[in-house]
């Protein structure tokens, strides 16, 4: 035997405490996330909750459809939390209608009904309500915060047990005489149906802060204008890639990318022109690089390139395609005025028998975009002739 109550009581605690946890993240830096909408979702179980508890002195018409109708709209206000957090969309705006329209309404008809028969079909109301929000979680939410994955279980063994206790109710009307009953069966399905909640909502909270972790991780390492890595990251991976060419006795390319009369455009069509000039760069550059390729940005208008396992001949023939692209890029400005831009480029090679270090191979590879741009700008220059000295640390140099 459960003691209904104390079971109530429990329940009621718990909605309050994520309540309380869920507000105190809402009012952080967190507070652009989602957890508002878990937040009132929270509350709302919590007033249903206690409108259900409230017919110890309440008439049972008014504690049954308020509590029923509060609990179906919190269940829907989680369901709306979900799906602007995975698909970042609202749910359907009937649905906002048909879930605590179809409890209220069903309550209403079924209130002289014995209590089993009500329990079993509010039961599957909320089972239902539940569905929306799991086959979100399960489609495209699996393949998102890996924190998801534990509220997507959590309301599908949420989903069975008010399904189970449908089944029960339907079986063993004698349990369901009184909402407050102590029965062993009515007990377990209560308190797992709705326990599952509150373990799905700490689960929202974990995924929101997984999220806000991988975006604090990606504006560590990414440019937020063209979503090329950093002048930071680029430069460890650079020096990750020599060192595996070394290892691997394999050739390691090192382009330096730079719009040519960058500040006439800004000067010219002004700076939301220059904005898109270079996300038009980043994009059509990308478009062409493989897998192992490395784009990041260097600083301003300066671009580079680690292109692994790739020679002179190989580095040459990608960069003089990109060239040729990025001459072709028809742009125009914000009041329809149309500019193009071209790039010079500056290739040094890393190959197996020179041991070059990411400092000398950034000196080779700038001297090779000096003389592209004396040439004429437009144009593709590979460094050729000997090694300089090891020049000071890149990173001390300016843009």
């Amino acid at each position: 035997m459960l003691h209904i109550p104390t079971l109530m009581l429990a329940l009621l605690s718990g909605f309050a405490m994520l309540g309380i946890q869920l507000w105190m993240a809402q009012r952080s830096r967190l507070r652009y996330l989602d957890l508002g909408l878990w937040t009132w979702g929270s509350w709302t179980l919590l007033a249903g909750f206690s409108m259900l508890a409230a017919r110890v002195f309440l008439p049972t018409w008014i504690s049954a459809l308020a509590g029923n109708g509060l609990i179906a709209l919190g269940i829907v206000i989680y369901c709306e939390g979900i799906f602007r957090h995975v698909l970042g969309r609202s749910l359907p705006r009937w649905w906002w209608w048909c879930g605590p329209g179809l409890a209220w309404v069903l309550t209403a008809w079924m209130l002289a009904w014995p209590l089993a028969v009500r329990t079993g079909a509010i039961s599957l109301v909320f089972a239902a309500l539940l569905m929306p929000g799991i086959a979100v979680l399960l489609g495209p939410g699996w393949r998102a915060e890996s924190s998801l994955r534990s509220v997507a279980l959590t309301l599908v063994l949420a989903a069975t047990s008010l399904i189970l206790r449908a089944v029960h109710a339907w079986r063993h009307p004698e349990d369901y005489l009184d909402l407050m009953q102590g029965s062993l069966g009515q007990g377990l399905t209560f308190l797992f149906s709705f326990i599952c909640l509150i373990g799905a909502g700490f689960g929202f909270v974990l995924a929101n802060f997984e999220r806000i972790a991988r975006r604090m991780e990606e504006m560590a390492s990414t440019d937020t204008l063209t979503g090329c890595l950093n002048r930071g990251t680029a430069d460890t991976l650079l020096r990750h890639a020599l060192e595996r060419g070394r290892r691997e006795a394999s050739p390691v390319a090192f382009v330096l990318l730079d719009l040519d009369h960058f500040k006439v455009i800004n000067d010219s069509h002004g700076h939301p022109a220059g904005d898109t000039a270079l996300r038009c760069f980043a994009s059509e550059v990308r478009q062409r690089l493989r897998g192992s390729d490395v784009m990041g940005r260097w600083g301003g208008e300066e671009f580079v390139l680690i292109l692994p396992a790739t020679d002179g001949a190989g580095a040459t023939s990608l960069v003089d395609q990109i060239r040729e692209g990025i001459a072709a890029l028809q742009l125009k400005d914000e009041s329809g005025a149309p500019f193009n831009i071209t790039v010079s480029a500056g290739i040094a090679v890393a190959t197996p028998g020179l041991q070059l270090g990411a400092e000398q191979l950034f000196t080779l590879a700038d001297q090779a975009l000096y003389r592209a741009k004396g040439a004429g700008r437009n144009r593709v220059h590979v460094h050729e002739g000997p090694v300089m000295p090891p020049a000071a640390d890149i990173i001390g140099r300016t843009a």
